[in-house]
């Protein structure tokens, strides 16, 4: 009998613990706006992480949602950024990062950051680097040296020589230099300087940087990057202004300042619904295709609202429709992921949406053992 009440005891303890751990990533499925919802609330502790997942891990390619689910057991999960799904590439668009290590980076963009594994922070703006070498923050004009240069590119299709680009493992796509000047970075470290026309060939445990045959003279070079120099990459923020670009190391998380090189995972997309409790889509669409503009097609939504949960959301509406919506969740940020065929979430062992293509990048809501 006693046998029967530890194991009834264990029983109820255990189902009770399952039942807390679900209580964290609450599903319901609503209707706002005339539009029918699916709705999922995750409030983040440290059994909670969150991380951006691809295909084998690379920059390209493409496999099906249920695929995702089946490699990774995630407590819940949504599709992620925009990418071209039309014409066969199958390359994202917009900034990814993950553990750490940048998958892509271009363009003004929304974007959720994530640091300490199961924070967040929603930001718009030109997620960029600050390059410094031998840990000189300026540069040094009376000796002759220079120390900084800025990187916007990371891993994108090399259709432009006057830009500056970093390549590094996660790309998987065919990239022929166009005789600019390729810069070896291995253990942190400028380890080889030369021009090339070839197909790139990374080097072991490093990456390179490639100025374009029109994006800087030899002098620029040369004042850089000689071999042996320690190189580094600082993440930061550009938002574009009236009088320019302004740019931030830091941004506000709960009244304490924490610097973009916290940042460990990225997803980006947009527009960019609601910022700081107002609606900004009209701001933030302009230019986009018509179906964005003034479509009504499936959605996927993220937010954060004012309890500082994270709101992942499937529907579908216009812009102005889904801003309404998540202003109706309480959101006081929020924006536009991919949507159409793109559109997925799974929460808490179903599937609310399976996505009606094979996607590239997915984000997921993960279960871990808190640190002891």
């Amino acid at each position: 009998m006693k046998k029967k009440i530890f194991a009834l005891g264990m029983a109820i303890m255990l189902l009770a613990s399952q039942v807390n751990i679900l209580a964290k990533t609450e599903v319901k499925q609503v209707k706002l706006r005339n539009r029918s919802c699916n709705v999922i609330t995750v409030t983040s502790d440290n059994t909670t992480a969150f991380k951006v997942v691809k295909p084998n891990m690379k920059q390209v390619g493409v496999t099906n949602f249920k695929n995702f689910i089946a490699s990774y057991k995630p407590r819940a999960a949504i599709n992620a950024n925009y990418f071209e799904a039309y014409k066969g590439g199958f390359y994202p668009y917009g900034t990814q990062m993950t553990e750490g290590k940048m998958i892509n980076m271009s363009g003004n963009h929304a974007s959720l950051l994530v640091f300490d594994k199961n924070k967040f922070k929603i930001v718009q703006g030109f997620l960029r680097y600050n390059g410094f070498l031998d840990g000189q923050r300026e540069n040094d004009w009376i000796n002759k040296k220079a120390n900084t240069f800025e990187i916007w590119n990371v891993n994108g299709n090399l259709t432009s020589e006057k830009t500056a680009y970093v390549y590094n493992s996660h790309r998987n796509a065919p990239t022929k230099f166009g005789g600019g000047t390729v810069i070896e970075v291995v253990d942190n470290k400028v380890s080889k300087v030369y021009k090339s026309s070839e197909n790139m060939v990374l080097p072991k445990n490093g990456y390179i940087i490639y100025y374009g045959k029109e994006a800087c003279d030899d002098k620029y070079i040369n004042d850089r990057f000689q071999e042996g120099r320690t190189v580094e990459l600082e993440l930061v923020l550009s938002k574009k202004t009236n009088d320019g670009f302004v740019t931030e190391t830091e941004f506000d998380y709960n009244g304490e300042k924490i610097s973009y090189t916290k940042v460990t995972e990225i997803i980006s997309a947009g527009p960019l619904l609601i910022e700081n409790s107002k609606s900004v889509y009209e701001t933030y669409v302009k230019g986009m295709e018509a179906k964005m503009t003034t479509g009504a097609g499936a959605r996927t939504l993220i937010g954060i609202n004012k309890s500082n949960q994270l709101v992942m959301v499937t529907t579908s509406g216009t812009m102005a429709q889904v801003t309404g919506i998540m202003q109706d969740l309480g959101c006081t940020d929020a924006f536009n992921l991919d949507g159409g065929a793109s559109s997925a979430m799974y929460a808490n062992g179903k599937y609310f949406r399976n996505a009606g293509r094979a996607l590239n990048t997915v984000f997921l809501v993960q279960d871990v053992k808190p640190a002891k």
